[in-house]
């Protein structure tokens, strides 16, 4: 069921205005954190007033945001602003992972069963960065336009669903398949053939030899 605009968290409205912020996006990827997706929401009190926003860059200890340091932050507003820690009055940093299905819910019209797939899918940040990454979404419009669709803004357009794990371990990764042969709605891509992975890292990765490279599917639906 649709889901208005004016009911989304502040959390979700941010992430997608930053979904459509150039500048924003390009400073969270010179931030190297790995993940398609800033994760970590920021509430602090400034002599200027309260920023609400999304931290995308900034000092990191520990594999964490310094609360210490420098928060480059992307507030609800589209502004960027830079805030210091010891400067700050207040300083909340947090996750929510509802945000991410907020905005999967907003102008989905797809069945339950379908949006909770799409839900999980979104979690990983992976459907939300690759439509906007200018190669893979254009190997993706390449699948699409086989399929017979040549309208990226129709309802029809399909959106990867499918899901699978490469690689094993520490050096495991979370991708979605973009590319490939293509064995039907029900079946998916094939993962004994020659894949095109889009992953969590935000790389497109052709695998030749999906069995050596170790891919394995963690959900695999119609596209």
């Amino acid at each position: 069921m649709k889901q208005s605009k004016s009911r989304l968290s502040w959390q979700a409205i941010t992430l997608i205005l930053w979904r459509q912020d150039a500048e924003a996006m390009n400073v969270w990827k010179r931030a190297g954190v790995g993940s398609s997706a800033p994760e970590v929401f920021c509430e602090a009190q400034t002599p200027e007033g309260l920023v609400q926003g999304v931290v995308i860059g900034g000092d990191r200890l520990n594999d964490a945001w310094d609360r210490d340091g420098e928060l480059v932050v992307f507030t609800r507003k589209s502004t960027i602003v830079r805030l210091n820690g010891p400067e700050l009055s207040t300083l909340t940093l947090s996750a929510c992972p509802k945000a991410f299905e907020d905005v999967m819910m907003y102008n989905d019209t797809r069945s339950t069963a379908r949006q909770h797939i799409d839900r999980m899918v979104l979690k990983s940040g992976l459907t939300f960065n690759m439509l906007g990454h200018e190669k893979a979404s254009a190997i993706w419009m390449d699948h699409a336009r086989r399929l017979g669709c040549t309208d990226p803004e129709a309802p029809e357009m399909p959106v990867p669903h499918q899901l699978v794990w490469l690689g094993s371990g520490l050096n495991r990764a979370l991708a979605l398949v973009i590319a490939g042969r293509w064995d039907g709605p029900h079946e998916g891509f094939n993962l004994y053939h020659p894949l095109t992975l889009f992953t969590d890292s935000s790389n497109v990765v052709a695998v030749e030899d999906p069995v050596a490279s170790e891919v394995y599917p963690v959900e695999q639906v119609p596209a």
